[in-house]
């Protein structure tokens, strides 16, 4: 009977902990760092992209630290249930874009730049919060 009780507790156990997993989910507070400070070049007017599945809805951060120009954008495309989105934001020489995202087996990201004649570095950072 006792192993039967202590079985039971840690079963509980088990299902609160994944109960809380899902109520993180549920409210954004989980994320994942998909990109970390990686730096690229590009010649002019090129984007350099990423491409992951997405298990969950939630928004994706691009955290663009520093880039040698005033022209940087950041974008993010993805299709999903019928939805189809794709928007770019300018970051500059330095800031942060937000877009939302729906489950989806290929969601793009990119970082680019609008010059016309020169290319340019930049160091970024995406996380997925879900």
């Amino acid at each position: 009977m006792e192993s039967e009780l202590s079985n039971a507790g840690a079963s509980s156990s088990a299902l609160q902990s994944e109960l809380s997993s899902y109520q993180a989910i549920v409210n954004l507070q989980d994320s994942e760092t998909l990109v970390s400070s990686q730096t690229v070049s590009q010649p002019a007017g090129y984007y350099t992209y990423w491409h992951e599945s997405l298990n969950y809805p939630g928004y994706i951060e691009i955290i663009v630290s520093s880039s040698t120009t005033t022209k940087t954008y950041a974008e993010v495309s993805w299709t999903a249930d019928g939805v189809n989105y794709s928007n770019s934001v300018t970051v500059g020489t330095s800031g942060t874009a937000y877009f939302p995202v729906l489950p989806s087996s290929d969601v793009v990201f990119g970082v680019g730049n609008n010059n016309v004649f020169n290319g340019a570095t930049e160091t970024v950072t995406i996380v997925y919060y879900y």
